[in-house]
């Protein structure tokens, strides 16, 4: 008798040491910055390289500014255009003649 309630405490460790690890953070699929960011939309990330701030949401849309790396951005909206590609609607700040403005405008992040 002692011998199976040994047996089946062992199996259930190795179960649950089988099972819980899959459940963890670490390792798996991991989604994009931007996908982990639709929870969090709003809260200002740093630019990482040069883009230019678009008008709309179009190929052909007129530049606004040319945004620098290291400006805040804030997205205000993700949006998926019909010839699946990605778009932000992004507020950023600029700074001019010593006063602060923010400009709002449309950045493509390529196909998702």
């Amino acid at each position: 008798m002692n011998i199976i309630s040994t047996f089946i405490v062992w199996t259930w460790l190795l179960g649950i040491a089988l099972v819980v690890p899959t459940t963890l953070p670490a390792g798996g699929a991991q989604e994009s910055i931007i996908q982990n960011r639709k929870d969090n939309v709003g809260s200002p990330i740093i630019a990482l390289k040069d883009f230019n701030l678009l008008s709309s949401a179009s190929k052909n849309s007129s530049i606004l500014t040319r945004v620098k790396a290291g400006t805040p951005v804030k997205i205000l909206k993700i949006w998926d255009s019909s010839d699946s590609e990605k778009w932000l609607l992004v507020n950023i700040a600029i700074q001019d003649f010593n006063q602060l403005f923010y400009k709002r405008g449309w950045v493509n992040i390529g196909k998702s």
